[in-house]
């Protein structure tokens, strides 16, 4: 029987992972539990934001990305704290990076930057930090939405008007303004275009009484006979 070579006999364990992958120094379980973690909050979060944001989007659409945007950072941050050169090519490699996706509401960036701070957190090994920071903000968050809801009893709708005519059109955002406010309880515009012959825009309104609305459309049709009016309510843009 051949005698064992001496040098495999003092390889243990880690001495053949450190043979076989001499850079790795990653805790791969630590970061499969960081992963499924980041996996169920970015899901809880997603479900929190269908159900308690008012932005102008579709929510279900929107949501769907921040599992993959959390698993993403954590893995970023986990791989850039077990090396300091790993995160120095990483400033390289992101100084080449351009993100071109527009974010229209406040409230879809707030979302993100709360899926990126916990993922950061995750990654870093402050787990229990990220569970109670996650917990206590969804919390409060919803605590305050619920509250604000119990309180205003107004009806949010999303008023998109348009209008085209072969004649020049002529029409100022001060006017639709005024044509809204004297029959809703709140009016703020979220878009405005307009060119010679067109013209459209978006307002977020709330009315106490359907009969506001019903004055709205009538002084928006009287002012502007071409006009087309569509009404979205806001908690309804998540979809299926």
């Amino acid at each position: 029987m051949d005698a064992i070579d001496p040098v495999l006999l003092t390889l243990l364990p880690q001495d053949i992972k450190n043979l076989f992958f001499p850079y790795a120094s990653v805790q791969l379980w630590a970061l499969l539990l960081n992963l499924l973690l980041g996996f169920l909050l970015a899901s809880i979060i997603g479900l929190h934001f269908r159900h308690y944001s008012s932005a102008f989007c579709n929510r279900q659409d929107f949501s769907r990305l921040f599992p993959l945007l959390m698993l993403t950072v954590i893995l970023i941050i986990t791989v850039v704290k077990a090396s300091l050169a790993l995160a120095l090519g990483l400033v390289g490699a992101l100084s080449i990076v351009r993100f071109r996706t527009p974010i229209k509401e406040p409230e879809e960036l707030i979302y993100l930057f709360l899926n990126i701070g916990i993922a950061v957190a995750l990654g870093a090994g402050q787990t229990l930090a990220a569970l109670l920071a996650c917990a206590v903000t969804l919390v409060l968050v919803t605590w305050t939405k619920r509250r604000n809801m119990a309180i205003s009893q107004e009806q949010g709708l999303f008023l998109s008007i348009n209008d085209h005519s072969e004649h020049e059109i002529t029409v100022s955002v001060n006017e639709l303004k005024n044509l809204l406010a004297s029959h809703s309880e709140r009016l703020e515009l979220r878009r405005f275009d307009c060119d010679k012959y067109s013209f459209s825009a978006t307002f977020f309104i709330t009315a106490t009484e359907v009969e506001q609305l019903d004055s709205c459309l009538a002084l928006l049709k009287q002012r502007f006979p071409t006009i087309k009016i569509s009404l979205l309510e806001q908690h309804n843009i998540a979809g299926v």
